[in-house]
């Protein structure tokens, strides 16, 4: 192979999109790589974590693909350039969204930051994904943290958690709480 053809072909390969071009936050939206920072966390550590949520609804994704497979495969189904992703997601509507193996649908948008123009999330309501408003995805992991061997807390341990640790309003009661007992079944799996 002469010089010009190998220039020309690593060119090619760095031009493609490669998982360091993904603009996605794993703890809004993957219940694997949430469990991970779940078991590394401890009360002191977890208000920091826990402002990366912000205070909109998310989509979490449950499903069997870990990390490394879901980049593969999103890079698999969008291999261009960026220049050519872009025109992609114009020629859309400004997004586009993608199904992957395990029947999961994805929503790719433009990034945002620097070399990450992949912006990757799961749809809304997608197979193998969860609908969580963040107080709700906040609380839960605070109180699996707080509380890793109980199952659901009781009232008044419920709100300290909420309102000393959280800084949000008590909730009344426990029968408000079906949400909240939903997503910490599927972050326990």
């Amino acid at each position: 192979m002469n010089n010009e053809i190998s220039k020309f072909a690593v060119a090619e390969l760095t031009d493609m999109s490669t998982p360091e071009n993904i603009l996605f936050n794993a703890l809004k939206h993957h219940r694997g790589f949430i469990c991970q920072q779940l078991q590394q966390a401890n009360a002191a550590t977890l208000p920091d974590m826990l402002k990366m949520l912000g205070n909109s609804q998310m989509d979490i994704y449950y499903g069997s693909l870990n990390l490394p497979e879901l980049f593969e495969e999103v890079i698999t189904s969008v291999a261009i350039d960026e220049t050519s992703y872009l025109n992609m997601l114009k020629a859309n509507g400004g997004y586009v969204e993608i199904t992957l193996s395990d029947s999961s649908r994805w929503i790719l948008l433009p990034g945002t930051e620097p070399g990450k123009y992949i912006h990757l999330h799961p749809a809304r309501y997608s197979p193998h994904s969860l609908r969580v408003k963040a107080t709700v995805l906040k609380t839960a992991l605070a109180v699996m943290v707080c509380l890793p061997a109980e199952a659901r807390p009781d009232l008044k341990t419920l709100n300290h958690i909420r309102v000393s640790m959280l800084q949000l309003s008590p909730v009344k009661h426990l029968e408000q709480c079906e949400h909240l007992w939903k997503v910490m079944e599927m972050l326990k799996g």
